[in-house]
């Protein structure tokens, strides 16, 4: 058949009516696999979208389908805790604790206050500020063999202003080596 060639209702009809009755051959895995990496990435269009939500108006669910589709939209058939498979051993990485305990914060609050809330590099105001450390937070942590908050707290570099000033959020970013330099629009104002 020429691709782009209307078919007339008989045609049609005699197609349909010579695959009635046959069963289709089920996809081997290795089928299934590539028409999954064929469709991966594809992105459907907003028309198309609508088309697939009309295509399922008018469908009927058993009763055990509605209860399965209830479960997984209430998260209830997911694992949580030990069973999860993202279950990292119940360690909250050392970083993410240190970055959200208090002593953290006064630091923080401690260098913007000294360098009155200004960026050091740009000298700029109002904007979105973020405290640095001069030498390295991950450095101090290895250097002081870092594992618990107890250690941390005890450590003193850690927690000295003079290893820290304020930089906007665009600043910051040039420090690092390998953060990613996408600006956030809430962070520009």
């Amino acid at each position: 058949m020429i691709k782009g060639t209307k078919l007339s209702e008989e045609t049609k009809e005699k197609i349909r009516m010579s695959k009635l009755g046959k069963k289709r051959k089920p996809f081997t895995q290795e089928h299934k696999d590539r028409i999954r990496i064929g469709h991966k990435g594809i992105k459907h269009t907003d028309v198309s979208k609508k088309n697939m939500s009309n295509g399922r108006i008018g469908m009927k669910f058993s009763e055990e389908h509605k209860k399965n589709l209830s479960k997984s939209h209430k998260g209830i058939s997911r694992p949580k805790g030990k069973k999860s498979p993202n279950w990292k051993g119940g360690i909250t990485p050392l970083v993410k604790i240190l970055r959200n305990c208090f002593k953290y914060r006064l630091w923080r609050n401690d260098v913007f206050t000294r360098d009155n809330f200004t960026c050091q590099e740009c000298g700029i105001r109002g904007r979105y500020l973020e405290a640095h450390h001069i030498k390295e937070f991950s450095k101090i942590i290895h250097e002081y063999n870092i594992k618990t908050l107890d250690d941390a707290e005890n450590c003193e570099e850690l927690w000295d202003i003079n290893n820290g000033r304020t930089l906007c959020f665009e600043c910051h970013n040039k420090t690092k080596k390998g953060r990613k330099t996408i600006i956030n629009n809430n962070k520009r104002k």
